[in-house]
């Protein structure tokens, strides 16, 4: 069998053409990323395009093969204007996978099931040096304290996965997450009457879980939300309709070099948000609970429920603050985006990313617009695009839509469309159903950004 490998121009790609047999492979090097397709279709003269579901399939058009030599004469050059072909450099879509498991059981239990998932990302990252002895009792400490149960679940997947409980990330690792917005709107906010928490989620494909588990501790609430570090969580609604999410709150607090150091020993929002959903029924008793918790992060913590109660929580380097909203009249919403809003804390960061400004004026703007908004309404608002919306393409930046959100607290639901696209479709899930564990793919689009998008301001006054 004979096997030829020729190489063309393609504008700014180099496209390589291996010939072998009867099959044609077609590879494109654009930008340092490579695509590739393949045919079994070689005849007199034929055309071979490759895929539309591969990346950079607008770039490659035709290329065409003769017969005798088995070489191409050329690929045609694209079409399209200099502007426009610009634009489609710096945008592209692929497909990522993302999941749904059921966890339940003891804590440990639920480790071992977590350690036992088919696929999953490994949570293997040795600790640093730094991460002693000292510190990862401390930690465990804090955990028993706050997170109960949390220990165990580690230990349990430490068991099964046959790795130390310090070497898994959750125990130790701190993650920069500049994105996220919320919008809280009470039940006289919307049509249906139901108070609801929106929100986007934005961070890096490379380190997202994309997953959502629906998780029922013994002798704990159920709850369906989604997944950090596997055993985190980042938004989610329980069976007593309380619903809790987050948005980072002004300059990224992480261990890791150039970000802000934390200016206490305390908890991640992971850890935050998953013992409110475990431990708390109404939004009132989460609010306590978050007030006696050391939180470490920097963080607009967003709490609703079934009353009609919504709670805007902020944390900055240990000081906090919160606002309330409920049925009996005033204020019917609350937002916030990547910045500080509660006036009281304003003085420890006055300034901010000019887009994180941007956005939570569209959020209020949004909000005040109509005496009741539907739920399609605000389903479709979160979906635009920035600045008119609420999505961001930015992923390679850290900065990219993972998902959308809308937890409905009268029918404990929880909402979703994947990474900022319309045709992904949303999916409703709800506490009191078993859906079964399943994985599906979904379409995603990254672009580069232009470097004013991270430009900060300082707020207004």
């Amino acid at each position: 069998m004979c096997t030829r490998q020729v190489h063309v121009r393609n504008g700014g790609a180099e496209v390589q053409i291996q010939l072998s047999g009867s099959r044609c492979i077609i590879s494109e090097t654009w930008g340092g990323r490579q695509f590739c397709a393949e045919s079994d279709r070689i005849k007199n003269a034929w055309n071979c395009k490759m895929d539309s579901s591969c990346e950079g399939s607008e770039r490659l058009q035709w290329v065409r093969l003769r017969k005798k030599q088995e070489t191409p004469t050329r690929a045609q050059p694209c079409p399209l204007p200099t502007k426009r072909r610009k634009e489609r450099m710096n945008r592209y879509m692929e497909k990522q996978q993302v999941g749904y498991w059921e966890l339940e059981g003891t804590y440990r239990e639920i480790g071992k099931q977590l350690a036992g998932q088919p696929g999953a990302k490994p949570v293997y990252s040795p600790a640093p040096k730094k991460f002693t002895q000292e510190d990862l009792q401390e930690a465990l400490r804090l955990y028993d304290r706050y997170c109960p149960g949390i220990r165990e679940e580690l230990e349990g997947y430490a068991q099964e996965a046959g790795i130390a409980v310090q070497d898994i990330a959750y125990t130790w690792m701190t993650y920069l997450l500049p994105g996220c917005s919320g919008l809280i709107l009470t039940g006289k906010k919307t049509d249906d009457g139901h108070t609801k928490i929106a929100r986007n989620y934005e961070f890096t494909l490379e380190e997202e879980d994309l997953k959502l588990y629906r998780t029922a501790p013994a002798g704990k609430y159920a709850h369906i939300s989604g997944s950090i570090a596997e055993f985190g969580r980042t938004e989610g609604i329980n069976e007593k309709g309380l619903a809790v999410s987050m948005s980072s709150c002004g300059f990224p607090v992480s261990n890791m070099p150039g970000m802000r150091a934390p200016a206490l020993k305390g908890l991640q929002f992971w850890a935050v948000i998953r013992s409110l959903l475990e431990n708390c029924a109404d939004a009132k008793e989460a609010l306590e609970r978050a007030m006696e918790m050391p939180i470490a992060y920097n963080i607009n913590l967003y709490l609703a429920d079934g009353g009609g109660t919504g709670i805007l929580f902020e944390t900055m380097e240990g000081e906090k603050a919160y606002a309330c909203i409920g049925p009996q009249g005033g204020n019917q919403y609350l937002c916030g985006t990547n910045h500080i809003v509660l006036e009281s804390l304003v003085a420890r960061e006055p300034a901010a990313m000019e887009n994180s400004i941007v956005r939570r004026d569209k959020l209020a703007a949004f909000a005040e617009k109509k005496a009741c908004l539907t739920e399609k309404e605000i389903r479709e608002f979160m979906l635009k695009k920035y600045p008119e919306g609420m999505t961001v393409p930015y992923y390679k930046e850290g900065f990219g839509t993972i998902k959308t959100v809308i937890l409905d607290t009268a029918e404990k639901r929880y909402s979703i469309c994947w990474l900022g696209q319309e045709t992904n479709g949303w999916t409703d899930y709800r506490v009191s159903e078993k859906r079964g564990n399943h994985t599906e793919e979904k379409e995603v689009q990254r672009e580069t950004p232009n470097p004013e998008f991270f430009a900060c301001k300082p707020l207004p006054a």
